[in-house]
């Protein structure tokens, strides 16, 4: 059976992405799930966050990265499997769970470029770039699908290439979001970008989520842009809250900890949120 593949993205920065991929995965994956992040984020904080920075490293070092993955179909070189550079059983969730992780460097953010520049003077249009990225993207997946119940993708802020190939190979997309009047106007134009690439594969809008993010109950304006938010679009009912303890969780820790230990009292909405997400995606 094939994993459920699901892209968390946002046109905006610093809306808890990266910590909602961290927390879903590592909650899943201690559930008994078999999961798999990729990280497509120049910026590597999930691949921080999941692989801690000696790891990081060490990948980084070995040229297990997902820059060095699409570096060889952009420079050539000797062909290697997808799952040849993912890290198996990373995080510091005590239990050892099958969480693997696909890691990012700021390297990465230069690859699409070359990508362009090489495919371009081959005489590429923009339809036939979408269409390659797509299929690098989609054998990618293939090559490890009977290994993992779910696949991640955490996307940068913006559109990339990249981005765009993991949205249309996504069967969901969740978007994370703070509850203010500035980021619901930015998820409507996103959500008509999305939905094109959805309806390609027939998929209808019922499968974008919005998940709000560092909410704070007593803030009025959260409460009423919640609201609207609620009406507007495809909504999680759980709601994550503005807490010291997931931000600290970001932090890693060099001896295993359980998911309360690491997230507080925080863990209980990380768990609601993580059966409202298996639910909705059917991996129950």
């Amino acid at each position: 059976m094939a994993p459920r593949t699901v892209s968390v993205v946002n046109m905006k920065g610093g809306v808890g992405k990266s910590t909602t991929v961290a927390s879903l995965a590592e909650t899943l994956a201690s559930e008994g799930l078999r999961v798999l992040v990729i990280d497509l984020d120049p910026q590597s904080n999930v691949s921080m966050m999941l692989a801690g920075q000696d790891r990081w490293v060490e990948l980084r070092q070995a040229n297990r990265t997902i820059d060095e993955y699409f570096n060889q179909y952009v420079y050539g070189g000797e062909p290697r499997f997808f799952r040849e550079f993912v890290a198996n059983r990373v995080s510091d969730i005590a239990g050892e769970p099958a969480l693997d992780l696909l890691i990012s460097t700021p390297e990465f953010r230069y690859i699409e470029r070359h990508a362009l520049e090489k495919w371009v003077s081959q005489g590429f249009d923009i339809r036939q770039l979408n269409t390659r990225f797509s299929r690098l993207t989609h054998s990618a997946i293939e090559n490890v699908a009977d290994s993992y119940d779910l696949v991640l993708f955490d996307c940068p802020p913006g559109i990339s290439m990249f981005a765009e190939a993991a949205i249309e190979l996504s069967e969901f997309i969740v978007i994370p979001t703070i509850p203010d009047y500035v980021s619901r106007l930015g998820i409507f134009a996103f959500r008509k970008r999305a939905l094109r690439s959805m309806e390609q594969r027939r998929f209808t809008d019922d499968r974008i989520y919005t998940l709000i993010t560092k909410y704070e109950d007593g803030n009025s304006l959260h409460q009423s842009e919640a609201a609207l938010l609620k009406d507007q679009f495809n909504v999680f009912e759980t709601r994550i809250p503005q807490a010291e303890q997931i931000a600290r969780a970001a932090e890693w820790s060099d001896h295993k900890r359980t998911l309360e230990q690491k997230y507080g009292d925080a863990a209980a909405v990380i768990r609601r949120f993580a059966g409202e997400f298996r639910e909705r995606v059917g991996l129950i």
